[in-house]
């Protein structure tokens, strides 16, 4: 797997995680539990930048929706963009990544989170929102599930939600 598609498949979870929050943000109760997969898609050239120490630093442009697993939440209509910067070790050993991600619903709330990741998974944490997402706090867990050889990715996440 090219350092390119390891960190794609990263950056691809957090954003699917962001996605997730959405769907369960129209619950004015206390915490709530969920979880789901995100479809990861590359939109832009990523640049990739060689450090003198012989690390990498690449930054990656992502666009893609989630499903939560349970309930017919609005997260389903929630798409999301992120960006993210990786960096990967000289040998190719090691890598981390962290980000950021906005989604928007169909009534035009939008949200946003943050993520970092390395090569097995990371966690996410809601920053705000506007409208139904005012106020949200919470986050999670994240990982890769599927890398596919066009950049594409799966990912599951689960996490908590707090008005």
């Amino acid at each position: 797997m090219s350092r390119v598609t390891r960190t794609a498949v990263v950056v691809f979870a957090v954003g699917a995680v962001l996605t997730l929050s959405a769907a369960v943000s129209t619950c004015q109760a206390a915490e709530m539990s969920f979880s789901g997969h995100s479809v990861w898609t590359p939109t832009k050239a990523t640049s990739t930048t060689k450090l003198p120490d012989g690390r990498t630093i690449q930054r990656l442009y992502l666009q893609g929706f989630a499903i939560v697993d349970q309930g017919n939440g609005p997260f389903r209509n929630v798409s999301q963009d992120c960006t993210f910067t990786a960096v990967t070790s000289a040998d190719g050993s090691s890598e981390s990544s962290g980000g950021y991600c906005d989604g928007v619903d169909p009534d035009g709330d939008v949200f946003w989170v943050w993520g970092q990741a390395d090569k097995s998974g990371g966690t996410w944490h809601y920053i705000g929102g506007t409208g139904k997402f005012a106020g949200i706090q919470g986050g999670g867990p994240y990982r890769p599930a599927v890398q596919f050889p066009d950049g594409k990715a799966l990912t599951t996440w689960s996490g908590t939600w707090k008005k």
